[in-house]
C-alpha cells in the first residue's frame, strides 16, 4: 500500500507546497491591510516615532498583558487595538506634555498569531499566520517526514482535537478535512505504524499501516508471492501472552473475496509467508 501511496501523494503536495511557502512569507503588511485592520497581540514588536521628538522614538515589545512601555508615559494598554487606534491613543496622550506631538506606528515584526507543529514533520519551527492558511498548505511548507501518519493528523485548538485526514484532502479532494488555522494551533503529525511482511515474497520488508491495509494489500505493496510461496499465510499479533496467531488462505481471499473476507491488519503484525510443500 505504501508503494502506491506515494507517488499520489508526492504530486499534489509538490503543487501546494509553492502556495504555502508564498502565503507564510508574505510580510506583515498583507495582514495590516485586512479590512478592519490589524489588531495588536501579545509579543508583536512596534516601532513607535513622535514628529520632531527623536528621544521619543522606541521599538517596543508587547507583554503578554497587552501593554507597553514608553518614555513618557509609562505603560499603555494596546493588545487588542488597531494600529491606528493605537497611533491615536498615544497622540493625544504625548500631546499633554509635547506641544503638537504626531506619533506615527508601525509593526515591525508580528509574533502574536504563531502556529505550532509537532511530530513527525522536517522543518518543526513556529510559523506566524500572517495570511489565511489551512492544515495542508502549512503542512507543505513544513514538510512532511517519509515515517509520517498523513491519515492521522489533527490540529489541537485550545481544549479541542480536530481530526484531519491529509490524504483524503490530497487524494479524494475532501476539502471538509482541510481545516482554516487560527492563531495559537498546534498541528500534531504522528509517526506511522507499520506491518511487517517476510518469507517467500518479492521484497519482504515493512509497509506503512493504512486505516485500509489487509493482508492482500500488504503482500501486493512488497510485490506479491514469489513462485514458491504458499498462499496460506501466518499472521503474527500481539505481545508475549496476548499473542495471536492467526492463519489465512490468501487464494481463497483472491478466488472469492465475498465469500472469504480480507483481514484488515494491526499495528505490528507480522505477515509470515512460507515455502509450499511440493
Amino acid at each position: 500500500m505504501e508503494h502506491s501511496m506515494g507517488p499520489l501523494v508526492q504530486g499534489p503536495r509538490t503543487k501546494i507546497l509553492g502556495i504555502a511557502l508564498l502565503l507564510v512569507c508574505l510580510t506583515a503588511s498583507s495582514v495590516l491591510a485586512q479590512p478592519g485592520g490589524y489588531r495588536i497581540g501579545p509579543d508583536d514588536v512596534l516601532v513607535v516615532s513622535v514628529w520632531d521628538q527623536k528621544d521619543l522614538d522606541q521599538v517596543v515589545f508587547v507583554r503578554p498583558d497587552g501593554k507597553v512601555s514608553l518614555a513618557l508615559l509609562g505603560e499603555v494598554e494596546a493588545g487588542g487595538l488597531t494600529v491606528a487606534e493605537l497611533a491615536a491613543r498615544l497622540t493625544q496622550l504625548y500631546s499633554q506634555t509635547v506641544k503638537a506631538a504626531q506619533v506615527t506606528l508601525s509593526v515591525r515584526e508580528i509574533k502574536s498569531r504563531p502556529i505550532y507543529f509537532m511530530g513527525a514533520v522536517q522543518r518543526p519551527a513556529t510559523v506566524q499566520l500572517t495570511q489565511d492558511l489551512t492544515v495542508v498548505q502549512a503542512l507543505a511548507a513544513a514538510g512532511l517526514l517519509p515515517t509520517s501518519d498523513p491519515e492521522s493528523v489533527f490540529v489541537i485548538r485550545g481544549k479541542d482535537r480536530i481530526p484531519v485526514n491529509v490524504t483524503n484532502v490530497l487524494q479524494k479532494g475532501d476539502l471538509s478535512q482541510n481545516v482554516q488555522l487560527q492563531p495559537r494551533d498546534t498541528i500534531v503529525v504522528p509517526n506511522a505504524e507499520y506491518v511487517y511482511v517476510h518469507g517467500e515474497v518479492k521484497t519482504p520488508g515493512q509497509v506503512k499501516l493504512t486505516k485500509d491495509l489487509t493482508i492482500t494489500r500488504a503482500i501486493a505493496a512488497v510485490g506479491g508471492f514469489t513462485q514458491a510461496a504458499s498462499k496460506k499465510v501466518t499472521v503474527l499479533r500481539g505481545e508475549g501472552s496476548k499473542r495471536e496467531v492467526l492463519k489465512v488462505n490468501v487464494s481463497d481471499i483472491m478466488s472469492d473475496p465475498s465469500d472469504s473476507a480480507d483481514v484488515a491488519l494491526k499495528p505490528n503484525d507480522v505477515i509470515e509467508v512460507r515455502q509450499r510443500l511440493f
